[in-house]
């Protein structure tokens, strides 16, 4: 995949320092992943190529796993309010994976905020930074899905009014156009919300910028 980065807070600074190692495997993971998409079941798009939150995450976490990195980590009991786990966690840097509907994004920020005014530790290591990981806009998916354009937007909004302090690195996940980008293909036993594998095959999709600069890629899988 190819990566938008925005950052806020001096988040650039520790990722070129400091937390330089951390990045790199997160970095490195992002770009090695392959795009998943499945077929919508959207009554005006059935069977056309989406994004495919679950085969992502999946992916991402064999990955960041293999480099051992800290999953599904435990939120204090403390602050248990703000949910149950984290998604990934590594030397003082919390990434969070968010393909879920637009207003998971505040409750990832402030739950890292409030994790790194208080300096909590996670997986014993106290939070210095936090990345948020997200999709293009030029990807289709469910609705409401979060996309990094609509995420950069409101983080610009809260940073321009100071309400966090966190340094935070937000990640879009994007793809070049063109006839041979690799793609997962997968369906499940479900049309919606399942994580049982039906069938899964490695493709090739093209996919080509939209009519206008607002518009979904075209993306045709092979």
């Amino acid at each position: 995949m190819d990566l938008m980065l925005a950052d806020y807070n001096g988040a650039d600074t520790l990722f070129h320092g400091p937390l330089a190692a951390a990045w790199s495997d997160v970095r490195a993971t992002l770009e090695a992943v392959p795009l998943h998409l499945k077929p919508s079941d959207q009554a005006s798009k059935v069977g056309a190529p989406i994004w495919d939150p679950v085969g992502m995450n999946s992916a991402i976490k064999d990955l960041l796993l293999q480099l051992k990195w800290a999953a599904n980590v435990p939120v204090p009991r403390a602050y248990s309010f703000l949910g149950t786990d984290v998604d990934f966690v590594k030397d003082g840097t919390i990434v969070e994976v968010q393909f879920s509907n637009y207003p998971f994004l505040l409750n990832n920020m402030l739950r890292c905020e409030l994790f790194h005014k208080s300096r909590e530790q996670l997986a014993g290591t106290r939070i210095r930074a936090a990345i948020i990981v997200t999709k293009g806009h030029m990807f289709d998916a469910s609705n409401s899905t979060l996309y990094f354009e609509q995420a950069k937007m409101q983080l610009d909004e809260l940073i321009g009014h100071s309400v966090f302090d966190v340094p935070l690195r937000l990640v879009g996940l994007t793809s070049p156009h063109g006839a041979a980008v690799p793609v997962t293909w997968t369906e499940y036993s479900a049309a919606r919300y399942s994580r049982t594998v039906r069938t899964r095959r490695e493709t090739t999709a093209k996919i080509s910028p939209g009519r206008r600069t607002t518009s979904r890629a075209l993306v045709t899988v092979a």
